[in-house]
């Protein structure tokens, strides 16, 4: 029975693991696509030019700045669903996951090589990487599985629907016919 459990929530941490890194990679293209649509890429490269002359801490510290901006709206919107507002303060936490999640992307983007040269940040950059490759080895046959069952589903569900079809395209012309008649019947 342990062991069933143990998997089970081993499975959910991966899931849920890679939900985060999926809407990382989401939310910080659609972030890095805004930056670009606006006229700021000239300030995008002089943050850039900044970040690699200042002192990796430095690059640290930008990194973690909007996860603590974030925080407390994280926080009151966990408030408003322990005081029964599910809906607000559910919207409120996503909303203020979503994006302290795409900033921290965007700015991930510009500090990484400076937040490479930090040798335990690098460790634990690799360390997350292969979390993130395990991961998919925990929920990649539960993904092909699915998928598997909903391309099979599909396709009985084309069979069924092409073996009524003449059937139902019937009904559809006779709705149709009597749909028009009584369009001319009313002045």
């Amino acid at each position: 029975m342990q062991t069933r459990l143990t998997r089970f929530l081993w499975t959910v941490l991966a899931a849920i693991f890679l939900i985060e890194a999926w809407l990382w990679d989401v939310l910080g293209d659609l972030v890095a696509r805004f930056v670009a649509a606006l006229p700021i890429a000239a300030l995008r490269r002089r943050l850039q030019h900044l970040i690699d002359t200042l002192p990796p801490a430095f690059a640290l510290a930008l990194f973690i700045v909007p996860i603590l901006v974030v925080l407390p709206f994280k926080i009151a919107g966990l408030a408003l669903i322990a005081g029964g507002r599910v809906v607000a303060g559910g919207c409120v936490f996503l909303a203020a996951k979503t994006v302290g999640l795409g900033v921290t992307a965007f700015i991930f983007d510009v500090c990484h090589a400076r937040l490479m040269t930090l040798p335990w940040f690098a460790r634990f950059f690799a360390l997350v990487i292969a979390f993130r490759d395990w991961a998919h080895t925990k929920i990649d046959p539960y993904k092909a599985a699915i998928r598997a069952r909903i391309a099979q589903l599909r396709e009985n569900l084309r069979a069924r629907f092409a073996n009524e079809a003449p059937a139902l395209t019937r009904k559809l012309t006779a709705l149709r016919a009597r749909m028009h008649a009584r369009g001319r019947e009313t002045p």
